[in-house]
């Protein structure tokens, strides 16, 4: 019985030397690609230290384009009011002349004669009484100076908003990079195990064919990263107003949970409290029930106050002076039908800023529903996504070591990396919305 095992182990010793070498599938190595090459501008002016999403909005507010145009649809709008304040004011007029005529020949006498003559006035203009036409004129151009200085609040808002979500997006990219990284580390490292086990003889080549595939995925995967990285960089820099080609680094930082967040009815409320668009859509109310009051007064009487002084004379210019004083009265009665149109016009504008307060404030309500749902989801998808990541982790850890151990398929190492990939791009999402969420509440509730 000793002879006879001692045979066996022999004969089994023999046939693991005189074994075929394993068979290496016929397949090209997966080449792992490099950064992209994306140059910065020479003049860099910022970009050189990290940026919190606090200081990215501060730069765009002050270079953001969009904010410049609501600024001068402001000054505009400042500056009609002044031109409609200004009626209700004296207006001055001076004007003045010399003139000087030559007879080359008349009926009276064939002799050249030549003169000249001076003539100068001043005249004042002042509104007396119009029934109260021309106030309701300023008081349409103040309100609607209000509403734009509402949109320009709302417009910094926007601004503000549209670059905190760039910046998390930014944020959220480098981080699925840096995962991405890691499964393409994770996919080299079961390719070299593969090929060990391969080479060893306890192997197959289909595993090794199926890691390299694996490999391949995961190194378009990364190119795909990096791209979006980028991209996400390029747009948060033209967001805050600077050169595309900026190199941003985004600091640590986070929004701040509000302390209503847990209340919609307290949030609602703020919201049609204090959100811009909001007031701004009251002031257009306000600005086109002035415009009706403007509109029916057409037909009524206007009265002014007109004073000027005048001189004139052949050499001397002062030689003859007179003055003037005088009541004025205008009266249009009649404008076959212009004044009834025009009230007709402004009582549509009235219904139309109405009915707009009506939906931005609706919107205003729905804005501030969805994120305070948003930001409820998003809290509670990071727990389930850190648990998702733990559970991928240790799966991928079993898949392995059965796989090195020879009691497991090679394919259940790349499904498990497959759910890890999978679990850590839920959890960098899960993050980003949960700061995207609370960015868009804030705004939607009106604060800056």
């Amino acid at each position: 019985m000793k002879r006879f095992s001692v045979l066996v182990t022999f004969l089994v010793v023999a046939a693991a030397y005189a074994q075929t070498p394993p068979i290496q599938p016929n397949t090209p190595d997966v080449k792992i690609p490099g950064q992209l090459n994306f140059p910065a501008p020479s003049d860099l002016a910022i970009g050189k230290q990290p940026l919190t999403a606090d200081e990215a909005v501060a730069i765009a507010l002050k270079r953001q384009p969009a904010i410049g145009i609501a600024q001068g649809n402001l000054l505009s709008a400042q500056g009609r009011t002044e031109q409609a304040a200004s009626d209700l004011l004296p207006s001055v007029t001076a004007a003045g002349s010399y003139s000087r005529s030559t007879i080359f020949k008349g009926s009276s006498s064939g002799s050249l004669q030549s003169g000249g003559s001076f003539t100068s006035s001043v005249t004042a203009d002042q509104l007396l009484f119009d029934f109260g036409r021309t106030r309701d004129l300023v008081r349409q151009a103040q309100t609607s100076e209000s509403a734009f200085n509402q949109t320009l609040s709302r417009t910094q808002q926007t601004v503000a908003l549209a670059v905190r979500q760039a910046f998390y997006n930014y944020r959220q990219a480098i981080a699925d990079e840096a995962n991405t990284v890691a499964n393409v580390a994770n996919r080299q490292r079961q390719l070299n195990e593969a090929q060990a086990r391969l080479n060893s003889g306890l192997g197959e080549p289909g595993d090794l064919v199926s890691a390299k595939a694996s490999l391949a995925s995961a190194s378009v995967s990364l190119l795909t990263a990096r791209d979006s990285t980028i991209t996400s960089r390029i747009l948060l820099a033209q967001l805050i107003g600077v050169d595309p080609r900026t190199p941003i680094t985004p600091a640590s930082s986070s929004e701040a949970k509000l302390s209503e967040e847990s209340d919609l009815q307290q949030l609602v409320i703020e919201a049609l409290n204090s959100r811009p668009d909001i007031k701004a859509a009251k002031a257009d109310v306000a600005s086109a029930k002035y415009g009706v009051s403007y509109a029916q007064k057409g037909n009524l009487p206007r009265f002014s106050l007109s004073a000027g002084a005048g001189a004139r004379g052949t050499n001397d210019p002062l030689q003859t002076e007179d003055g003037v004083l005088s009541l004025n009265v205008s009266w249009d009665f009649m404008d076959s039908g212009f004044t009834a149109g025009q009230v007709k016009a402004a009582r549509g504008s009235e219904v139309v800023a109405e009915q707009t307060l009506i939906q931005v404030s609706q919107q205003a309500v729905a804005d501030v529903g969805q994120a305070y749902l948003d930001v409820q989801s998003a809290v509670q998808r990071v727990d389930l996504a850190n648990v998702e990541v733990a559970n991928a982790l240790e799966y991928v850890r079993i898949a392995e070591g059965r796989y090195t151990g020879g009691i497991g398929l090679f394919s259940d190492v790349t499904t498990a990396q497959t759910s890890l990939v999978s679990a850590q791009h839920d959890q960098t999402q899960a993050v980003a919305d949960v700061e995207r969420a609370r960015a868009r509440l804030r705004t939607a509730i009106g604060r800056l």
